[in-house]
């Protein structure tokens, strides 16, 4: 299973995931809500927060499981000025630490609706950043021409929309709360970004498509975030089993995806 990369598949995952909820749920709240919408209450918002904040801590942590040596991951520094491996590592601390402070305000201080604004932006924008940066150490391998295309970073930003928006809209189906347009689209942005990046890639002379994987990612993905956009849409409200299904679909696409990320140049030897 070397040539999956299984860490770094759960770590890119993750991550983008969490970046992505963080994302919606900062275009979700700065949109102003109309005179009979119900919005997200204190509560609601915290343990939303609080769930893509463990989604985003787990990531983090996988990701040491790639190392030979996890407890020397703090010399990965080091290399600032020249490895993108480097300003990866100082771009996932800052994010985490930026949605950490978020997390404490939902919590301690929920009233302080500026500073949970401002929070949620600052996070947004270093987790894009974060998310483009994660995404230059693939592309700056011109030998492989698999990594070294600008499908890499629609790939990897295809992940943070996708999942991010429908995670908030799931939770906004199930706490009975309106789907607004930005959701809506935000989760069909990530199904057309992906179609996109898919059929980029797999233009590319030594893509393996992989067969059922490929079609896992296309229904667990594509077709399952599609129907979701147009459930939402039509403002039906998720069961839980539903909601529960659905999300589990996304994800595991997105890994399968992900997975043959890794497979088209890890099963290859030499790699370098």
């Amino acid at each position: 299973m070397n040539e999956y990369e299984l860490p770094l598949v759960f770590f890119t995952v993750l991550c983008q995931w969490g970046i992505g909820g963080i994302i919606a749920l900062t275009l979700y709240r700065l949109r102003p809500a109309r005179a009979d919408e119900q919005r997200m209450s204190a509560n609601q918002l915290k343990y939303l927060v609080l769930g893509l904040w463990l989604v985003e801590v787990v990531g983090s942590i996988l990701s040491m499981l790639h190392l030979g040596q996890p407890f020397g991951a703090y010399r990965a520094v080091q290399g600032l000025p020249h490895s993108w491996l480097s300003r990866e590592v100082i771009a996932f601390i800052l994010v985490n630490a930026s949605l950490f402070m978020l997390l404490a305000v939902c919590w301690l201080r929920p009233q302080k609706a500026s500073w949970l604004t401002t929070l949620s932006m600052v996070t947004s924008v270093l987790g894009i950043a974060a998310i483009l940066v994660s995404a230059q150490i693939y592309y700056q391998m011109v030998s492989h021409p698999l990594w070294h295309t600008p499908m890499t970073q629609l790939a990897f930003l295809s992940t943070a929309l996708l999942l991010g928006f429908s995670t908030l809209g799931i939770y906004l189906s199930c706490c009975g709360l309106a789907i607004t347009a930005t959701v809506r689209y935000g989760i069909l942005a990530g199904c057309v970004l992906l179609m996109a990046t898919l059929a980029g890639r797999y233009q590319i002379v030594g893509a393996s498509a992989q067969g059922v994987m490929l079609w896992w990612q296309l229904i667990g993905s594509i077709l399952v975030g599609v129907v979701l956009f147009a459930l939402l849409s039509l403002r039906t409200r998720l069961a839980p089993l539903m909601a529960v299904l659905a999300g589990l679909a996304l994800v595991s696409g997105e890994v399968v995806g992900r997975m043959l990320f890794y497979h088209n140049v890890m099963s290859q030897f030499p790699w370098f």
